[in-house]
């Protein structure tokens, strides 16, 4: 088994036990008659044993484990090590298919995969390693850069985990995959990674936009709970959600994703400070290549687009 099971076994005496159950896992047969572990849900105790008799089972039955695909949004860093080392030595590739998250624990696992495969319309995030306020203790390595490092991630993903606190998660561009090796499959039409759902209903923009809509009465906090619903009833019971902090401005965005009926990506996010206040209710809906996006502030009604840059980046382009 790779080092990095040992590099982070520091972490099994410290680690505060966890409700979180257990991820599903589960095996599909490919063409080649070789066998696919699909992994969805959190990451917690257990799972790496689990992974391993799997294994077992499939080359008893006489057949090797060529790969394993994940839709998780994290649980414990520890047994994501442990993923990663069983992982690792058996040679097993990983993907995260169309529309699935991978972040944190997953993340780990993931990384360890002897080829990895990110769909375009996926979401890949990494937990942050600095202190609650940004910074790290000088002359002391966090364990888990530690084991980053031994996963081959390169300088500029395990510099951002040093400049991002630990509770929270920075979302990979498609530039940073192919920086770690990962071959990105299908097409987003853009430079990063967002969630791709899959249909129901419209979603108000704002009370003041679309007065004449039942959405419109509710307050923020209802927005985002009908959004989550819509986001859970489209991907299988899982909300597609991805949260991002700038270590400069403190401020981190927290958002919710799902279609329209159109088929269009809507996004409805909330930007809270260091203190918890909130700053930003927005609802975006992106267009088909999801590289411009128009935005409509709840509090205020105003609207503004953003066009993708180069760099999987967003700037402004009109106001309305």
């Amino acid at each position: 088994m790779m080092r990095v099971a040992s590099a982070f076994a520091f972490v099994a005496a410290t680690a505060v036990a966890s409700s979180v159950s257990a991820a599903t896992l589960t095996t599909t047969v490919s063409k080649e008659n070789r066998t696919i572990v699909l992994l969805n849900g959190e990451v917690a105790a257990g799972d790496a044993t689990r992974l391993q008799g799997i294994i077992k089972s499939s080359i008893d039955s006489g057949r090797l484990v060529s790969g394993m695909r994940f839709n998780s949004s994290g649980g414990s860093l520890v047994e994501g090590v442990r993923l990663a080392g069983v992982i690792a030595h058996a040679k097993i590739a990983t993907v995260i298919p169309n529309g699935a998250t991978c972040a944190s624990a997953c993340f780990i696992a993931f990384a360890a995969g002897a080829q990895k495969f990110v769909s375009a319309t996926a979401t890949v995030g990494v937990s942050g390693a600095s202190d609650k306020v940004g910074r790290n203790t000088p002359d002391e390595t966090p364990q888990i850069v530690r084991v980053a490092r031994e996963l081959g991630l390169p300088d500029e993903i395990v510099g951002r985990m040093l400049i991002t606190r630990p509770d929270e998660i920075f979302w990979l561009t498609q530039d940073d995959l192919l920086a770690m090796g990962a071959t990105t499959t299908g097409k987003s039409g853009s430079g990063a990674l967002e969630p791709s759902v899959a249909a129901p209903p419209p979603f108000a923009p704002s009370p003041k936009v679309a007065a004449s809509d039942p959405l419109a009465h509710r307050n923020w906090s209802e927005v985002v709970g009908a959004a989550l619903a819509m986001s859970r009833e489209q991907n299988g019971g899982q909300a597609f959600t991805a949260r991002q902090c700038e270590p400069k401005s403190n401020n981190c965005t927290t958002a919710v994703f799902y279609n329209g009926k159109d088929g269009r990506q809507v996004m409805v996010r909330t930007t809270k400070d260091a203190n918890g206040r909130q700053l930003v209710h927005e609802i975006c809906t992106f267009n088909i290549a999801k590289d411009v996006r128009t935005c409509v502030d709840w509090d205020d009604g105003k609207t503004h687009r953003h066009a993708r840059d180069g760099k999987g980046g967003w700037r402004q382009i009109a106001d309305q």
